[in-house]
């Protein structure tokens, strides 16, 4: 039984191209089961983030399982796989156990040591258990990925400083007003980012937020808890006229915030500069947007950019982090010899 993870990042890929790959938490179920159907490995994981999509599998003739997925990505994404197999990375034991150690950890992200990304791997492994596409090797792998993740942070300062990317979205936001007391702030989305962002956002001085969302009662209950406003979504495109900042992070699929759309708020706005921040992968506003006049767009890889700051503190934690990190892909391993058999790492 072998370990091997295929997929694409924001090392490898730009946005135009990981958006195109990427995997709603709301198709995972059904992708697994394709992938089942198939028989791509024995086990089998989907981890989608804003920054990858990546499956592990675990199983047998993993050269096979290679071909197989690249054609089952080639079919999702509807993309020749000339497009995009060059920007794939396959990676097999140890080197992708001690990957998924790595992502679950922070140390693959985009913001150095981010404390996102657990939440998000652990989401899809719950998804891939809840299908049964979990057996006893990814079961192993993924709850030792947490241990390791909750260990790092403990015994190293990798969280020091702002790691997420909400709180990178504020540091743009702090570059472009200064300060952010009594700005107006509209946040398309009530997940965990859009929650993050609004916190963040209110801790330096934003009133009032503006919440809108597709689920209304979703964003009235987030505006009561955080003292915002919730804003209908069909009443939203008259109220940006009153915002500075609009921050997009939903789950949609397709563009929500269009070319025309933004010439038509401009107009409304008389001039008054409008920063646009998307967070989304995704992208929920249409790129062509950051040609007008008075609107400034930043979307997710903008952001990496910023990263830099406060990078010096967490950067002197890697080397420590890896070492961590090395020595439980050598205990995971160890425990993979001793179950299924194979070559031990010394």
């Amino acid at each position: 039984m072998e370990i091997m993870v295929l997929g694409l990042n924001h090392k490898t890929a730009p946005i135009e191209l990981r958006e195109r790959l990427s995997i709603p938490q709301s198709k995972a179920p059904d992708l697994l089961k394709a992938l089942e159907e198939r028989r791509i490995f024995e086990e089998r994981l989907l981890l989608s983030t804003c920054n990858r999509t990546e499956i592990y599998g675990a199983g047998s003739n993993l050269d096979h399982a290679v071909r197989m997925t690249k054609e089952f990505l080639s079919e999702y994404s509807n993309l020749n796989l000339s497009e995009f197999e060059d920007k794939l990375y396959i990676l097999k034991q140890p080197d992708s156990v001690e990957h998924l150690f790595s992502v679950a950890s922070g140390l693959d992200s985009m913001v150095l040591g981010e404390t996102e990304i657990i939440g998000q791997v652990k989401s899809a492994y719950f998804v891939a258990q809840q299908e049964r596409q979990t057996g006893k090797v990814l079961n192993n792998l993924f709850q030792r990925s947490f241990k390791v993740a909750k260990n790092l942070r403990a015994n190293t300062d990798i969280g020091v400083g702002h790691v997420s990317i909400a709180s990178v979205a504020v540091d743009l936001a702090e570059k472009i007003f200064d300060d952010l007391k009594n700005m107006r702030v509209m946040v398309l989305g009530t997940g965990e980012v859009s929650t993050q962002v609004t916190k963040a956002m209110i801790s330096k001085g934003a009133f009032p937020m503006i919440i809108s969302s597709g689920h209304h009662e979703r964003a009235a209950e987030m505006a009561k808890e955080l003292g915002g406003e919730a804003v209908t979504y069909k009443a939203y495109d008259e109220r940006v006229k009153e915002a500075d900042v609009l921050i997009a992070s939903t789950m949609a699929s397709h563009v929500l915030i269009t070319e025309q759309q933004v010439r038509q708020w401009v107009k409304a706005r008389h001039g008054r500069p409008l920063f646009l921040i998307d967070i989304a992968v995704p992208r929920n506003i249409e790129a062509a947007i950051e040609k007008l006049d008075n609107v400034y767009l930043y979307n997710i890889d903008d952001l990496q950019d910023i990263t830099h700051k406060n990078m010096a503190s967490r950067e002197s934690q890697v080397e420590a982090c890896s070492g961590l990190i090395r020595g439980q892909t050598r205990h995971f391993m160890d425990w993979l010899f001793k179950e299924f058999g194979g070559e031990a790492l010394s």
